[in-house]
């Protein structure tokens, strides 16, 4: 076992190790945002396009369908297998709808908006035919000014992926790829209904190589049920064998409450926080050891990946997709539950239901669900948790040029929590007002210090919460 006590005052990791706090994938929390239909919605996309000039534009597409259900997963996802009765007539239904509301969303932008991103997310997207997924990227670049050096990238799902289907994405344009391996463990993988030996993603790998994608990612997974740190420990150097470019490396979060498919997961094999936190540190140390360079709070990439570049120059971006590269790019969202991020303006959500979605934009509607609009407030609390998360780092004087404000003033009670948060070993705040989050201490307990600039929280909701839930990053 890992030395914790070398490296961490463990009394106060326990302290703060269970809170149940929010993973500031966006900011306001989905919690905090309102019912909104596509009326409404229109003055968003006008004020993005017309008084927001400047941001290009990044799009994701959201696929719901999988074949079978993976006990773990919190997406929003429909399981259909493809020989059951009328999959294939909802799969088709789906795919027009999202081809219109690409057409729709295109139609909102001038034509000197540039597309730079594109990314297929899910659900399974590889669970399309090939000439499914090939429509669909036809009316992208039919519809929008697609940049010649466009990252397009596709979630593919190793059970099902055959290196023919890899050999068509990558004469379809795409150029990245990230695959689900969560975990290389028998046991495990069968406890979580995901069987995918090392064998099969070897393959698959390979074949991406072969094919010369530009960028291939693995997301792993640690604290599921009969995970231990010596089963981690090996499936961290499998994967650093398997070289990934990228691996996002998440923590599992149990709550069964608002995952119903957590219920089938057996709680007497899950691990306890400290020894979560000791198969955070192997990872950690492991893929550092092996040249990764360890970005934000749950990603590691090659040096010279795109990732490692966005966060040198100040362009990392997190938001549900994890960890990307689109800091200066307004993400648009197709497909049901996917979520639009119009940079200073707020963010929109389309309906989670698939088959609602379906019959809205059959209806010639836009699909939104909820949404929030921006306060000046919102926006600068923003830019400080994307510099937390995103870097570990917080430098006030960013905040202060780019909107004007005296920062020590500004969150004078923030600064305040940080003196007690730096005693404890969780940051370091300079002479220079830099705030700097420790490690791994600080890292693994980022929540805690992003928690204290959540005006949305109680404010000391950084300390107080229900015990036994790893705070870490989900």
């Amino acid at each position: 076992m890992i030395a914790l006590n070398r490296q961490v005052d463990m009394d106060v990791f326990r302290r703060y190790a269970g809170l149940s706090l929010p993973r500031h994938v966006s900011y306001p929390m989905p919690t905090w945002w309102k019912d909104t239909d596509g009326a409404q919605a229109v003055s968003f996309y006008e004020a993005s396009d017309t008084l927001k000039p400047g941001y290009d534009l990044s799009l994701y597409v959201h696929i719901p369908f999988c074949e079978s259900l993976c006990k773990f997963c919190a997406c929003t996802r429909v399981i259909q297998p493809k020989h059951a009765k009328g999959a294939a007539e909802m799969t088709e239904r789906y795919v027009r709808a999202l081809q219109s509301e690409i057409r729709q969303l295109a139609g909102r932008y001038s034509e000197s908006r540039v597309l730079r991103q594109i990314h297929f997310g899910g659900g399974s997207p590889t669970y399309l035919s090939d000439e499914q997924t090939q429509r669909i990227q036809h009316t992208i670049c039919e519809s929008f000014s697609v940049a010649g050096d466009a990252e397009i990238a596709m979630e593919i799902d190793p059970r099902t992926v055959s290196p023919e289907k890899l050999r068509a994405l990558r004469a379809m344009g795409f150029n990245r790829v990230s695959m689900g391996v969560q975990d290389f463990d028998e046991q495990v993988q069968q406890h979580v209904r995901r069987v995918q030996p090392l064998e099969m993603v070897q393959e698959i790998v390979a074949t991406c190589r072969e094919l010369e994608f530009d960028s291939v990612n693995f997301d792993l997974i640690y604290g599921m049920p009969f995970q231990t740190p010596d089963k981690i420990r090996e499936t961290v150097e499998q994967t650093i064998e398997l070289s990934p470019d990228r691996v996002a490396y998440y923590h599992y979060a149990q709550i069964p409450e608002k995952i119903a498919t957590q219920r089938g997961m057996d709680y007497h094999a899950l691990p306890d926080s400290e020894t979560k936190f000791e198969m955070f540190l192997i990872g950690l140390e492991r893929f550092e050891a092996a040249g990764y360079v360890f970005v934000g709070l749950d990603h590691f990439a090659k040096a010279d990946e795109q990732l490692v570049q966005a966060l040198e120059d100040g362009t990392l971006q997190r938001n549900f997709q994890g960890m990307t590269t689109g800091g200066g790019l307004s993400l648009l969202g197709a497909g049901a539950s996917s979520i639009s991020h119009l940079l200073d303006v707020g963010f929109l959500q389309n309906l989670r239901d698939v088959k609602g979605y379906i019959e809205c934009i059959e209806r010639g509607d836009a699909p939104i669900d909820r949404g929030l609009r921006f306060t000046d407030d919102d926006l600068i609390r923003q830019a400080v948790l994307t510099q937390l998360y995103c870097s570990a780092t917080l430098r006030p004087e960013t905040i202060e040029a780019r909107f004007d404000i005296r920062f020590a003033d500004y969150f004078a009670r923030e600064l305040a929590i940080m003196s007690e948060l730096e005693k404890d070993g969780l940051v370091t705040v300079r002479e220079d007002g830099r705030i700097d989050v420790t490690r791994p201490l600080g890292r693994v307990l980022i929540r805690n210090v992003g928690a204290v600039f959540d005006a949305y929280l109680e404010p000391d909701a950084y300390r107080e919460g229900e015990k036994g839930c790893f705070s870490a990053n989900a």
